[in-house]
């Protein structure tokens, strides 16, 4: 469906020349909701408007469908970019038109009859769960009904792909969850590839299939999003994945009980899929002499399974504690050691 080889954007000339995107490659397959991930600087927004025709790439080739983003020019790309749409960080409605009316713009433009759009507009409104607002101004709207508007704009000429640029950051948690929701809903009912970027590794967890990690302007790690959060390679990868199984209240926890224990040992555990629901923590009291403070636990679901993480402080003698490690391993359960004092 998208294919990217080799595909570098430099910005200016000469030594004060900045590489925006570096080197990159990948496929996204059709009906597939891809995350690209990195922290501010990394190049993963001029990605996203490499893929649309916004910028054009200073070499390599992007191609989507049929249609080579990197090459075509002029009334070609208008006409591309109406099966690419996007949804923004903040909205970009029209303040000046209601729902409806901001919904029905991109198909005014495109030139479809007016019985055709009220047709069209009536569809989607209900397609987002915005029906009884469709005469309001988005002044009138809270952020999540203002994106709202914005994906049933996006989707108002029928798109192949949806491009979604930080799409719930300007949005409270509660919010950011329905609007994901609905991303998903869409994707099931219409087939429609998401490319989604964002630096929140709740939002690749909840929705994504696969997820590229963007540093410097390159990918530096790509790949289901249950093996990315399992296996972390890259220094920045384990700092996204820690935004999820490490939060403030674990770290607080962990230096507490390294207080109240200083001779335990701290250890994570990581669990997959079926062995979330295994009894092994209690196999491993009855097994062996050692006490076992949990200090904190969570269990996420991704599109390809369940993964859990458990933050455990081992107490007793050196050797026991080394072979109720070596246990867990055995029990297909990852296990890493991150404290030993």
């Amino acid at each position: 469906m998208i294919h990217l080889t080799d595909v570098n954007k430099r910005f200016g000339e000469g030594e004060g020349s900045i590489i925006a995107v570096d080197s990159v490659s990948f496929e996204i397959g059709e009906g597939e909701i891809f995350g690209i991930i990195g922290y501010s600087g990394a190049g993963k927004s001029t990605l996203i408007r490499l893929l649309n025709g916004l910028e054009a790439p200073t070499s390599g080739k992007i191609t989507i469908g049929k249609r080579e983003m990197s090459t075509i020019k002029g009334n070609e790309l208008r006409k591309a970019r109406q099966k690419v749409s996007m949804i923004f960080q903040h909205f970009n409605l029209l303040w000046s038109r209601t729902v409806k009316d901001n919904i029905a713009f991109p198909l005014e433009i495109a030139g479809v009859k007016k019985a055709e759009r009220e047709r069209k507009v009536a569809e989607l409104i209900d397609l987002v769960g915005l029906s009884g607002r469709e005469n309001a101004f988005p002044s009138e709207l809270s952020g999540g009904q203002k994106q709202r508007v914005g994906i049933a704009r996006a989707l108002a000429n029928d798109p192949e792909v949806l491009l979604c640029d930080e799409a719930t950051s300007a949005l409270d948690p509660e919010t950011t969850d329905s609007i994901l929701d609905l991303l998903t809903d869409i994707n099931k009912r219409l087939g429609l590839t998401i490319v989604l970027i964002t630096h929140e590794m709740h939002v690749i967890r909840k929705i994504c299939h696969r997820v590229a990690v963007m540093e410097a302007g390159k990918v530096v790690e790509m790949g289901d999003v249950l093996d990315v959060f399992q296996s972390p390679r890259e220094p920045i990868t384990k700092r996204f994945v820690s935004q999820i199984t490490e939060s403030v209240e674990a770290k607080q926890a962990m230096e507490h009980i390294r207080e109240e224990f200083p001779s335990g040992t701290l250890v994570k555990l990581i669990f997959v899929g079926e062995r979330t629901e295994q009894p092994v923590l209690a196999s491993l009291i009855r097994k062996f002499a050692v006490d076992v403070n949990i200090v904190q636990g969570n269990i996420s679901h991704t599109h390809g399974g369940a993964y859990g993480t458990l933050i455990l402080q081992l107490v007793g003698d050196a050797k026991i504690v080394e072979e109720a490690i070596r246990y867990l391993n055995e029990q297909d359960v990852q296990t890493e050691v991150i404290g030993n004092d």
